[in-house]
């Protein structure tokens, strides 16, 4: 041990509270509520893609078939503009076409990388855009989706492109944009030479190469031409799970004899749901095939009072007269419509044909679109009032969020995440999972980041509304748009609410436990447009900076701690130096004094030559220590920073001596 630690210079008192434990469960609020913010970074992430690599590009393009224009729109790309637009009906697969047009002529180090749709001017606390042109690399492949932005933020996006343009020739890069088909009119008379209308490929082709890469080989797709002549690419793509679904459980059965069945099947449920909703023109069974494909498999008494409940709700107050939800006509039963709902022996409620739920809901939806705004509010009280488990709720939140994704509706869906949002735990957990489809959905990212964007700008946003936020950002948006996932989590960890910005720099620093991401993060978080001390600490811990082999990191990584110690408000500095001494002491602790002494050495580089912030390591050593004398670990750290301490200031005065200052 070295000489006890003495008082040197003047204390510096820290104005704030002192965490000196930051493990377990934080409680919010009252009773048993939910530590939100663990909940939801815990759960099972998947793996989402920013990028797409050359290698992944030429997989895909075993199993793709070129539209009509796919060799006219790839003549526009190759020119020195290195810019195409492509125009075309919804759901004819010209996102992919555009992933193939950016992937000839490829080589191997680089990338399909996607442009955010969404215009932040402030997304850096500076009239910036997400993507701009000083963002293109060189021999970038770029790709921007609008197909889906609102008419005043196309008009907007449209100076983007300008500004991409210049940055396209400068740094011979590619950028294939996807065009809103309903707003082709409104694009810009300069632009309009890039346009190439990209044509609906053959279907029935494109069946056969995606069941071809699953192993599955038709011998005749002709007859089915007509059955995919008109059908969306994502319909294509149902069939084709279930047939490779289908092929597992019958692996002797021929490709074509699947196929047929699973065409059949479909074609079967779709007739049946149609039927069921024709003749139940009462309100009281309509409600109860509505709840039923709602809540299938869940307890009886959750689906009847479900249907109780939308049955009131639909019904205007003080209204004698026909239903709502009833027609003029023959009244029907359960017994007449071809469906049969079982009662499981845990008292569950079911259709006897499980397929079959969806294609009823289906149906409500597409023949009743008066009956979505609706069914909003009444889906606002089932996981509050439900008898079922968190995993229960959120199929219900998938269901429909299925309908909403399908028919380009996220704003109905976003509706119910706003609303689940601020209510109980189940009603949060709904929220997250309905929120998590919205964002992995390409149709229905943008509105649903958009969101995450207000909440995230919001001063007086709650903890529970934070929680979804941080967690949305950590899971599934970083994967994507990492600068918007940052920009978001940054903004949140100045909050006001102390539990918003603990959630936050939570968030920030599980990003940068990632390996994978931790360069990343790091690199965005020490963005001069966003630099913030706080959100920079959560990310670079003392333990992250001693794991980092890069010198280069390393340095940029100690920058930004004297910059951080340097910037924060005086009466913040201590706040910033103690996980320092608490990661000194706990390697101390552990028996690794070879890397306690390293890291007291990337501490002093932080203080480099200022003696302000050597006597402020000093002073805030002394208040630390101060809390747990009897820990040796901790007198050891105390110890070793006193004896640095004076060792720079002994130097720096010869130093000064040496000078004559």
């Amino acid at each position: 041990m070295s000489e006890p630690a003495g008082d040197v210079g003047t204390q510096v008192d820290d104005v704030g509270t002192q965490v000196n434990e930051s493990s377990g469960p934080i409680h919010a609020g009252t009773g048993d509520q939910l530590n939100d913010i663990t909940y939801f970074l815990n759960l099972p992430r998947e793996a989402r893609t920013r990028e797409i690599t050359s290698i992944q590009l030429r997989r895909l393009w075993g199993c793709f078939v070129q539209p009509p224009n796919f060799d006219r729109a790839a003549a526009q790309l190759a020119q020195p503009e290195g810019l195409v637009i492509l125009d075309g009906p919804t759901g004819t697969g010209r996102r992919t076409a555009g992933l193939m047009l950016l992937s000839v002529g490829i080589t191997p180090d680089l990338a399909v990388r996607f442009i955010p749709p969404e215009l932040e001017l402030h997304a850096a606390r500076a009239e910036r855009r997400i993507f701009e042109g000083k963002d293109v690399r060189d021999g970038d492949r770029l790709l921007l989706d609008l197909s889906e932005v609102a008419a005043d933020t196309f008009a907007e996006q449209q100076s983007t492109l300008h500004d991409l343009q210049s940055a396209l020739v400068r740094r011979r890069a590619k950028l294939v944009v996807i065009l809103p088909h309903s707003l082709r009119d409104r694009l810009g008379t300069d632009f309009r030479p890039h346009v190439v209308d990209i044509g609906r490929p053959d279907m029935s082709k494109v069946l056969e190469r995606q069941l071809a890469a699953h192993g599955i080989c038709l011998r005749n797709t002709s007859s089915h031409r007509g059955t995919f002549a008109s059908t969306t690419m994502a319909a294509l793509v149902r069939v084709v799970y279930e047939v490779v679904d289908a092929s597992r459980t019958q692996p002797d059965a021929e490709a074509d004899v699947l196929l047929s069945a699973v065409l059949s099947s479909g074609q079967r449920r779709a007739q049946l749901a149609a039927k069921a909703v024709r003749s139940a023109d009462e309100a009281r069974p309509r409600a109860l095939l509505i709840a039923a494909a709602l809540l299938h498999g869940q307890s009886v008494v959750s689906v009847f009072l479900a249907q109780h409940r939308l049955l009131e709700q639909l019904r205007p107050p003080n209204d004698d007269g026909e239903h709502p939800l009833e027609l003029s006509g023959v009244a029907g039963s359960l017994d007449d419509l071809g469906l049969e709902l079982v009662v499981t022996a845990d008292q569950r409620l079911e259709f006897a044909e499980r397929d079959i739920a969806a294609d009823v809901l289906q149906r409500f939806w597409d023949d009743m679109p008066w009956l979505r705004a609706p069914l909003v509010e009444w889906l606002v009280e089932q996981p509050s009032t439900a008898s079922a488990m968190d995993f229960e709720v959120v199929t219900v939140a998938k269901r429909f969020g299925a309908q909403c994704r399908r028919s380009r509706q996220a704003a109905l869906a976003l509706q119910l995440v706003e609303q689940w949002s601020t209510g109980g735990r189940n009603q949060r957990v709904a929220a997250y999972a309905l929120l998590e489809d919205l964002l992995d959905d390409d149709q229905t990212a943008s509105p649903a980041r958009q969101l995450l964007y207000g909440w995230a700008r919001d001063s007086h946003l709650s903890a529970d509304r934070a929680a979804i936020v941080v967690a949305a950002c950590v899971n599934i948006v970083f994967d994507r748009y990492p600068d918007q996932a940052v920009v978001r989590l940054s903004w949140l960890a100045e909050h006001s609410d102390n539990l918003v910005r603990y959630e936050a720099r939570e968030g920030l620093s599980r990003l940068a436990e990632d390996p994978a991401r931790q360069a990343k993060v790091i690199d965005l978080i020490l963005d001069a447009r966003r630099f913030k001390p706080s959100s920079f600490a959560a990310v670079a811990t003392p333990a992250g900076v001693l794991s980092l082999a890069d010198g280069g990191a390393v340095e940029r990584v100690l920058d930004g701690w004297q910059r951080a110690l340097t910037e924060v408000e005086p009466v913040r500095r201590a706040a910033l130096l103690r996980p320092w001494l608490q990661a000194h002491a706990d390697l101390v602790a552990n028996g690794r004094t070879d890397d306690a002494a390293r890291l007291l050495q990337l501490l002093a580089s932080v203080c480099g030559q200022q003696r302000e912030l050597f006597d402020l390591l000093h002073n805030t050593t002394l208040d630390w220590v101060g809390y747990r004398r009897d820990d040796p670990a901790r007198r050891w750290t105390a110890d070793a920073v006193v004896k640095l301490v004076r060792h720079r200031r002994r130097v720096a005065g010869t130093v000064r001596l040496e000078a004559g200052v």
